[in-house]
């Protein structure tokens, strides 16, 4: 006859709301799990939609194609830390992003998040996310050196376009997302880009 087991699910210590937290501090509490650092507060992150994941994969291929054929640098999805602010600490971690062969070279003498930043950052809207928590990520990467930041809509098939001193750019299915200096010659029309959902 089976048992059952009557083994108690690990409990999971929940993350602080008492203090401030540093990078450091969250780098080391996987179990806190998907968040973000903002001012030292740990916020939750819900997890991605398909749809997120279907432009998030499209872009990250597109990108790292060009990339990879021109010997750039990398190309990295998956949201992965980057500070935008230090003490108190903000950690980001944008959808997609790149970073040139000089700045990576001095982000792999760095350990745990990174401190320097790539020079393009995305990120891709989901259903359920406000957004001034998404112009507040745009500011902090465009004022933590990020030169082009680009935010992509896929429920309205639109993209933004941010970089510091300039007005914001807003593309349409007609239009392209361009590399400007940061890719020159990376073209990727929306209207390709949007298509992958349909």
């Amino acid at each position: 006859m089976p048992t059952t087991s009557t083994q108690a699910a690990p409990v999971v210590p929940p993350s602080p709301v008492d203090h401030l937290v540093t990078g450091e501090e969250m780098l080391a509490h996987p179990e806190w799990g998907f968040c973000e650092l903002v001012r030292g507060k740990v916020v939750p992150l819900s997890t991605p939609k398909p749809r997120h994941g279907i432009i998030t994969a499209a872009l990250t291929i597109a990108l790292g194609t060009f990339v990879k054929l021109h010997k750039l640098g990398k190309v990295l999805n998956g949201d992965p830390g980057v500070y935008t602010t230090r003490d108190p600490d903000s950690v980001r971690g944008p959808d997609v992003c790149f970073i040139s062969n000089a700045r990576l070279e001095m982000a792999n003498r760095e350990t745990g998040y990174w401190g320097t930043l790539p020079e393009l950052c995305v990120e891709v809207i989901s259903p359920g996310d406000a957004w001034s928590e998404v112009m507040e990520k745009v500011e902090e990467y465009l004022a933590a050196g990020v030169v082009l930041v680009w935010v992509v809509d896929p429920q309205r098939r639109k993209a933004y376009v941010y970089r510091s001193g300039r007005p914001t750019r807003v593309l349409t299915a007609n239009d392209a997302l361009e590399g400007e200096e940061v890719l020159p010659g990376f073209v990727l029309p929306l209207a390709e880009l949007f298509g992958e959902l349909d």
